[in-house]
């Protein structure tokens, strides 16, 4: 078989973007390949959230240009957003590259780009009115116990900071008996975990005929998988944080007690220029709603350090919204501009050196918060699903996640990917706990 070689650059769409790459080419006679020297095709799926994921990739296409020189019958591409934003300009830059295809349909026209080579032209993004989602042939998948359900593409939202609407398209959501057919073969299949994922997930269904809502969904999944699997889902826009969403995640026996919210921001005026459309009093009022009907929920959070106009006043507002929710883990980010949106042109950009100490700042306090978090579960009981096996160079004998998504070391006990355990928590740290079989 042709051997294919996919590097993978981005969030968790780009992962299951991946896994449908493979599943395609698959059907091509492609199997996968760790190392970039056997591989006759080499493929980069990539992102264009920040500027620092786009220099890695450049610098990686750099070095493939030698393997080409050696093996002119090497065939490398590059797909997803940044391959959406930057088109057939790559080709100027890069003339040895094969072909660019971006995310969403484009993902199954690569054989065709492949057999038609580099003259083949980019396809715009489709605009309304929108196909329905492309039926995807099966994701070759990484995991036998975990696995990505795409459930809708594309974002309506247009934050000033973001690029996905410029290169993943208008929000458009996979029809209900698509995503409940691919969640049963799952079943099947003896998953353990399904994670449901869109750019903004919990808007799905607007776009659908009839209107189908994310909370109505997640009942849907539930029903098939009868409590014997974990449902997680992101990432969510505060914005359509309903009651009746938090009603379903309190009472569905799969949906795990965790949830992704980003905020971004703590300060309403940043949050304004952001064009979030929630002031720090409205997803306040969620966190509460969320840990009044489940009192033992884990939160998590996107934060951007450096937004243009970010004063010191802004920054502490952040931080004392960190402090009143008190996340168990964030991800948090400098400010990067980016091509097409309109931050990127705002005049007053904050100093680069301002940024750092910010998220420096930034990162000392969640991990202090995270810490005295973390200690508050010592001596708990926690359902841990084993991710992975024996691991020397982490020194752990088994690695998985609690329903509340905290990572989970063992050091002692042989356990499998795929168990289910009950853990006491022995250990804690600020990014992870250690545990043993209660």
């Amino acid at each position: 078989m042709a051997k294919l070689k996919l590097i993978t650059f981005g969030c968790q769409a780009n992962e299951a973007d991946s896994e449908k790459i493979a599943g395609v080419l698959a059907q091509e006679g492609f199997d996968l390949t760790e190392t970039t020297e056997d591989a006759d095709l080499i493929l980069l799926n990539t992102c264009s959230i920040r500027e620092k994921a786009e220099q890695k990739v450049y610098s990686l296409l750099g070095t493939f240009q030698k393997l080409k020189t050696r093996n002119p019958q090497l065939k490398i591409g590059l797909c997803g957003c940044l391959a959406q934003r930057e088109g057939l300009r790559l080709k100027d830059r890069f003339p040895y590259l094969d072909l660019v295809a971006g995310p969403g349909a484009m993902i199954y026209r690569i054989p065709e780009l492949l057999k038609g080579g580099a003259a083949e032209p980019l396809l715009p993004r489709p605009k309304e009115p929108l196909p329905l989602y492309v039926h995807s042939p099966r994701p070759r998948r990484e995991s036998t116990v975990k696995a990505w359900v795409s459930i809708m593409e594309g974002c309506n939202y247009l934050c000033t900071f973001c690029v996905v609407p410029y290169t993943r398209g208008p929000e458009r959501s996979r029809p209900p008996e698509d995503i409940l057919a691919e969640v049963r073969d799952l079943l099947a299949k003896g998953y353990k975990e399904i994670t449901l994922l869109g750019q903004t997930v919990n808007a799905y269904g607007k776009n659908l005929k009839p209107r189908t809502c994310f909370s109505d969904l997640l009942r849907a999944i539930d029903s098939l998988a009868g409590g014997e699997i974990r449902i997680r889902f992101t990432s969510s826009h505060p914005k359509d944080f309903t009651p009746d969403l938090i009603e379903a995640i309190a009472n569905l026996k799969s949906v795990c007690e965790h949830v992704h919210l980003p905020v971004q921001a703590g300060s309403n005026r940043v949050l304004g220029r952001m064009r979030r459309i929630y002031t720090r009093e409205e997803y306040l009022a969620k966190v509460r709603g969320l840990r009044q009907a489940i009192p033992d929920i884990a939160l998590s959070t996107d934060l951007i350090v450096g937004f243009p106009g970010e004063g010191e006043e802004d920054f502490q507002e952040t931080l004392t919204l960190l402090q009143e929710v008190r996340y168990d883990s964030l991800y948090a980010f400098k400010y990067s501009p980016r091509p097409l949106t309109p931050a990127a042109t705002y005049p007053d950009q904050v100093a680069e050196d301002v940024k750092t100490e910010r998220i420096n700042i930034l990162l000392q306090l969640q991990d202090q918060i995270a810490l005295e978090e973390n200690r508050g579960r010592l001596g708990r009981i926690e359902e841990v699903l084993v991710e992975e096996g024996p691991n020397p160079k982490k020194g752990s004998s088994a690695t998985g996640r609690t329903r509340r998504n905290q990572l989970i070391h063992f050091s002692q006990e042989i356990l499998a990917a795929g168990d289910t355990v009950s853990a006491v928590i022995t250990e804690s740290y600020s990014h992870y706990l250690k545990g043993k079989i209660a």
